[in-house]
């Protein structure tokens, strides 16, 4: 779709991983200004917004395996509580969306998108379909999904992207994280990837690491795998992996020049 990028704020970015169910309300209140202000500089760009679930989600996910699939009674209920949670984080995010005047709906995983062995593989198009001809902001997140093969599972916020990228196809795709770009040498961090490509993915995927936190989603190689995988299907696609810490980092990948790593086709 012309004009049309996803932005994913991780949860490392707008959660403290280390202390459970706590958000950086600072780093929120300033991504969402930045959000606005690239909104008003160029009204014709499109953006889906993701969000990670960083503290809210994945250490109830780690307790209860809920990524692995649904296998008793209370795999449901831990089912539950991740929803429960990375729901919550949700309401903080949209609320300093609304603080800020930009009209947002979250539609949630759970509730549209159908998953099979842990890959979305359906879902109902019209509402989301509807949202992007409005100036309304839709937003996503990591989430639980129903899946006919494992009962229930979760799929991160680039497992969404990946899957609605097949539908709506978006020219770019900015990943704001904690770190300023991908590592060769995580977590000692002075060897920075500047570039990734199909292509060189195959030497340097031993060396791209995981997360310093909990992370049931398989961490920045599993991320990087994925967008990866989106560029190979879709050679116009960029992907920036970014750090989105600072206070115009976002605005400046935007509507500036990448300062991260970018993964794209050679």
């Amino acid at each position: 779709m012309e004009n049309l990028i996803m932005i994913k704020w991780g949860g490392s970015l707008i959660t403290n991983k280390n202390k459970p169910l706590t958000p950086n309300i600072g780093i929120i209140k300033s991504l969402v200004k930045q959000i606005k202000e690239i909104r008003e500089i160029k009204p014709e760009l499109k953006i889906i917004l993701g969000h990670g679930s960083g503290s809210f989600g994945h250490s109830i996910a780690a307790k209860y395996q809920t990524r692995d699939g649904i296998k008793n009674n209370v795999d449901w209920i831990g089912f539950s509580q991740v929803w429960y949670a990375v729901r919550a984080l949700n309401i903080i995010v949209t609320r300093a969306l609304n603080d800020l005047g930009i009209p947002s709906i979250t539609f949630p995983p759970s509730a549209l998108i159908k998953a099979s062995g842990g890959i979305g593989v359906d879902y109902f198009r019209f509402p989301f379909d509807t949202i992007l001809s409005t100036n309304i902001l839709p937003v996503v997140h990591g989430d639980v999904v129903f899946d006919e093969d494992l009962g229930g599972t979760i799929l991160s916020t680039e497992d969404i992207f990946l899957f609605l990228a097949d539908f709506y196809q978006p020219e770019k795709i900015y990943l704001a994280g904690i770190e300023k770009c991908i590592w060769e040498d995580f977590p000692e961090n002075k060897k920075p990837i500047k570039k990734i490509s199909p292509k060189n993915f195959l030497k340097l995927q031993d060396k791209i690491g995981g997360s310093s936190n909990v992370d049931v989603t398989g961490g920045m190689f599993a991320k990087v795998k994925l967008m990866v995988d989106l560029v190979t299907k879709f050679p116009n696609l960029k992907v920036n992996i970014f750090s989105g810490t600072s206070p115009e980092g976002l605005k400046q990948e935007i509507l500036g020049q990448s300062t991260g790593t970018v993964i794209e086709m050679e």
